[in-house]
């Protein structure tokens, strides 16, 4: 069986990101799959990142432009790739555990188009934000797992997932979409198919470093459920299980109001103190878990805002960490 993996590269991406990017995917363990990966880079000029997985004897697409952005890489490699038995997509900062694509693939089928498994942040000291959004993955995977008993609507970020290559035969991701991976995983479970969270491995990705890349990211995140709460009538005229048409309404519609979910965190408390370094670490991330739901929410009313009057989101690069 033939796996093609993608990874998208934006031109402010550093090469020693690329480098520690094909360092982690080259050690995906791969059983009897034959293993293609496929960086497609954006490029303005001569780039060091092209020679370097060149010379990795990697197959590299090269843009000379940003159209589509990452919906618009993805769409160039699809079409640049051909036949193949399943795709796995991965961002420059993703880390998967080595049994990350034998494990997903594992739970394909049935229905299950795209496997993915729970989220850790690879960066979690580099900053006050970085700790908290750490913490925010760690109570997103709590609530993944109970999505995945309770037959849930799931969104998995990025599409950082492996997925069924059929599914593509017939299409491609929504370049006008502001988050292409919210509107394909729509498609998904209105087709009647479901995604599945793969508890017996992780992937890695890294947080943002200040607050304002933070609130960047999340305005664009909110604007994503906010364009996808237009399919509330196909989702309501679809025959599917009810548990999929409500948590897919409450991961909507729920960012808007997220404020009065604040006191949840303090619930999870016990379960935060157990994945905290030492006092101090839990403080941080419980107050700072607090404080994240009432910046959601101003990002939320900022979304509204900018919806009212018709005003885009730009899409703002985020400062990495070197990991």
């Amino acid at each position: 069986m033939k796996l093609d993996v993608v990874v998208p590269v934006s031109p402010n991406e550093p090469l020693s990101l690329v480098e520690r990017s094909f360092e982690s995917l080259s050690k995906l363990e791969r059983g009897d799959l034959n293993v293609r990966m496929t960086y497609v880079i954006d490029v303005a000029g001569e780039d060091p990142r092209v020679e370097f997985l060149q010379a990795k004897n990697v197959n590299v697409i090269v843009r000379h432009s940003r159209r589509g952005r990452r919906a618009g890489a993805i769409n160039d490699a699809l079409d640049s790739i051909g036949e193949t038995d399943y795709l796995a997509f991965f961002d420059v900062d993703s880390r998967p555990e080595k049994n990350f694509l034998i494990e997903c693939i594992k739970a394909l089928g049935d229905g299950a188009v795209i496997a993915s498994a729970p989220r850790y942040i690879t960066n979690p000291l580099a900053s006050i934000t970085t700790r908290i959004v750490a913490a925010e993955y760690a109570l997103m995977s709590d609530l993944y797992r109970l999505l995945e008993r309770c037959d849930g609507f799931k969104q998995f970020n990025g599409l950082i997932s492996v997925l069924d290559a059929r599914i593509f035969t017939d299409r491609r991701l929504n370049e006008d979409a502001t988050c292409e991976d919210v509107d394909l995983m729509q498609q998904f479970y209105l087709e009647g198919k479901t995604a599945v969270l793969v508890d017996t491995t992780r992937v890695g990705e890294q947080a943002p470093i200040s607050t304002k890349d933070y609130y960047h990211q999340r305005v664009r995140w909110l604007t994503g459920a906010y364009e996808g709460l237009k399919n509330v009538a196909k989702f309501k005229r679809v025959k599917i299980p009810m548990s999929r048409k409500i948590t897919w309404f409450s991961a909507m519609i729920i960012p808007f109001f997220i404020f009065l979910f604040s006191p949840i965190v303090l619930l999870y408390g016990i379960r935060l103190w157990r994945l905290s370094d030492d006092t101090m670490d839990f403080t941080i991330k419980l107050f700072g878990l607090i404080v994240h739901a009432w910046i959601l929410q101003i990002c939320g009313l900022i979304v509204l805002f900018r919806q009212l009057f018709n005003m885009g989101v730009k899409w703002k690069e985020m400062r990495r960490s070197n990991v």
